[in-house]
């Protein structure tokens, strides 16, 4: 992977973003007016248009599977005419690991961390919707769960893991009172990623995972994107708002301390 790779993520993980997953010709009515939020599609054919390095790679990085059909279907219709891009669609379930998935008590849900697993291809896919199902049915507790004991049933080299920048084991374990222990003696070489977003704990939190990586694991640079423009910030926090029933003048969100995640301030990484 080359360059700042963009991670976006879609409305269907709920309250976390603001972008769509509709063509961008859906987005606009008969007369020619913007009448739903924008598109991560329209984003991708943007990224066409600057000639961005890995434009064709589209990374979804969703924290539920129900996206996963509309995200493939209309990457396939983009491949198609009239668009005609060559657009690759590589998904991502940011799930979240704890020590035990049976342990349901406060204690295993202050150990826990996430992680993302992405699939390489169509049987990757029938992995990865095994081992959702067992997260959101067994391991339930507050949400979907899944233990690294557990993963190793079904983990395959049709997968891939991936890490986080937030809300790792690395960034649980020094920045908070956790205590996460992942195991990764089974899966395929992980990628770390890390991010820039202006927030407080970015380069501190980028050198504790260059440190844990030296000579071990690769480590990708990377950008979260929730919104569109930065002036989007408002509109993403109110959405926010209303999924947590808090309010914006007191939104009570740990870590909401930048308006960075935006494709705009993605633009601006890229350009320098």
């Amino acid at each position: 992977m080359d360059g700042i790779v963009p991670l976006f993520k879609s409305h269907y993980s709920l309250g976390k973003s603001i972008l769509t997953l509709s063509l961008p010709d859906a987005e606009y009515d008969s007369e020619g007016t913007k009448d739903t939020s924008d598109s991560i599609f329209e984003i991708a054919l943007d990224r066409f248009h600057h000639n961005d390095p890995g434009a064709s790679d589209l990374f979804l990085v969703d924290d539920c599977m129900s996206g996963f059909l509309e995200a493939y279907t209309n990457t396939e219709k983009i491949n198609k005419a009239p668009y005609s891009k060559k657009l690759k669609l590589i998904f991502g379930l940011r799930l979240t690991f704890c020590p035990d998935m049976n342990d349901k008590s406060e204690e295993g849900r202050k150990d826990s961390y996430k992680n993302i697993i992405f699939v390489n291809n169509v049987q990757g896919y029938k992995q990865l919707i095994k081992i959702w199902t067992t997260a959101a049915q067994d391991g339930f507790y507050y949400e979907p769960r899944i233990d690294f004991k557990t993963l190793k049933e079904f983990w395959t080299k049709d997968l891939l893991l991936g890490i986080p920048f937030y809300d790792s084991f690395l960034h649980r374990n020094n920045f908070t009172v956790s205590s996460c222990i992942p195991d990764f003696s089974y899966v395929n070489k992980p990628v770390f990623f890390i991010e820039d977003n202006d927030t407080l704990i970015d380069s501190l939190l980028a050198d504790k995972v260059r440190e844990y990586c030296k000579d071990k694991y690769d480590v990708q640079e990377s950008k979260s994107i929730y919104y569109k423009n930065d002036e989007d910030f408002d509109s993403y926090l109110t959405f926010k708002c209303i999924n947590k029933r808090t309010t914006v003048e007191k939104p009570n969100f740990d870590g909401m301390c930048s308006n960075n995640f935006s494709y705009e301030s993605y633009r601006r990484l890229v350009n320098g």
